[in-house]
């Protein structure tokens, strides 16, 4: 920011070296811009807000010491998964879980779960004798068909913001990992009895935004739960493994976003009162007008100084461009007959980008400091170019205007 400013004070000194009021005001505006602020940003947001449910398509795969017995189109089975879930930040939610499938396996030892049971009989294989039955050669091993549910927690963090802060809030694409915990339980079916197991859950999430609300998401995770899970005996300290991917639709219900808080040091906000404050001291005509001690400019001029805004935002940081929109306010209410051109510079944002940011500031303009909006015009181009300056990217400038 100190060597964009400097830069933008060179072209002006250099340009308008006739007008001694103008240097004066590039001076306060060089020391206005370059105090640092290093602020902490929060976002808060009502508990029943940022509330989301979703709907997933699944493939599940039984990934148990045995299972490569079987092929890959053998193991994988078709399955579901419904979600509600609430964003706590922009980086961080939770969610619940419900989901079910079947799973498919290959176990070559003796089951274990039975074991314990009133009704096994010594000898007897409950889940090798429904095999038997089904004309399927045990000699080996038998095959594992079992119905399950589950219930998980996860927490969600995003990776995007991991890395970057560029549209927070307004991606098209996002990243998600989550981890969790889940709670699986093995229906009565085919000779397995039921069998509840904890099983540990970790996973990456991909998703498209749709609109503001609806969106489609891609999964893909893994579980890993005790081997006794499927009913195996003799696995020891062995797990079994659950590969998922998922497809499918997510909504946004309820109230969505947060209010964001900018936390600034108190030194440093002290440094930015006496700015304002010695900026709006100067006033001397009674009244709503506030005098100022500047030339009138002349048509077509470039006033100093600019809005400078985040790269490729709609924003800017309050705690220093809005004594720049009070001092454009200022110079107009001391030449009430003026009006400008409030350009939005597509020096780093794109045509549509630019009138944004400038109607907002003629919004601030209006608003807050009771220009008429016909005084103001909404202008975009490149301000570098027209007026052989450097160091307005992603700005707002003025221009007096008939």
């Amino acid at each position: 920011m100190k060597k964009i400013v400097a830069t933008i004070m060179i072209a002006v000194l250099g340009g308008f070296s006739g007008l001694q009021a103008q240097n004066k005001e590039v001076d306060k505006t060089v020391k206005m811009d370059t105090i640092h602020v290093d602020y902490k940003t929060r976002y808060t947001a009502p508990f029943w807000s940022n509330f989301y449910i979703e709907a997933d398509f699944a493939g599940r795969m039984l990934m148990g010491a045995d299972d490569a017995s079987l092929s890959f189109g053998d193991r994988l089975k078709p399955g579901f998964s419904v979600t509600v879930g609430k964003w706590f930040h922009p980086d961080f939610a939770v969610r619940l879980n419900f989901a079910g499938s079947r799973l498919k396996g290959w176990n070559s030892g003796p089951t274990g779960i039975y074991a314990q049971n009133d009704d096994w009989v010594e000898g007897v294989d409950p889940v090798q004798e429904y095999w038997n039955s089904q004309g399927v050669d045990t000699q080996n091993g038998y095959r594992q068909d079992i119905k399950y549910y589950e219930l998980n927690a996860d927490f969600l963090f995003d990776l995007y913001n991991i890395f970057t802060s560029n549209k927070r809030l307004n991606r098209k694409w996002t990243a998600q990992g989550y981890v969790g915990i889940g709670m699986l339980r093995a229906a009565k079916y085919h000779g397995m009895e039921d069998n509840v197991k904890v099983g540990l859950r970790l996973g990456l999430i991909g998703n498209y935004n749709i609109t503001d609300r609806l969106g489609a998401h891609l999964t893909i995770g893994g579980e890993i739960t005790d081997a006794n899970f499927t009913g195996e005996l003799g696995k020891g300290d062995k797990f079994a493994g659950i590969l998922s991917g998922t497809v499918g639709l997510s909504y946004r219900i309820g109230r969505q976003g947060y209010k964001v808080v900018r936390l600034v040091p108190q030194e440093q906000l002290a440094a930015l009162n006496n700015a304002v404050t010695l900026i709006r001291s100067e006033q001397t005509v009674p009244g709503d007008t506030i005098e100022v001690a500047k030339e009138r400019m002349a048509i077509g001029s470039l006033l100093i100084p600019s809005v400078v805004f985040y790269p490729e935002k709609n924003d800017f940081n309050e705690e220093l461009q809005m004594v720049n929109i009070f001092r454009i306010a200022r110079y107009m209410m001391r030449y009430k007959d003026t009006k400008i051109a409030i350009v939005g510079n597509t020096v780093g944002a794109d045509n549509r980008l630019a009138r944004h940011r400038a109607e907002k500031v003629r919004d601030i303009l209006m608003n807050k400091y009771g220009i008429f909006p016909q005084r103001m015009e909404i202008r975009t181009y490149d301000v570098n170019a027209k007026y052989g300056v450097k160091g307005y990217e992603q700005s707002v400038n003025f221009t007096v205007v008939e």
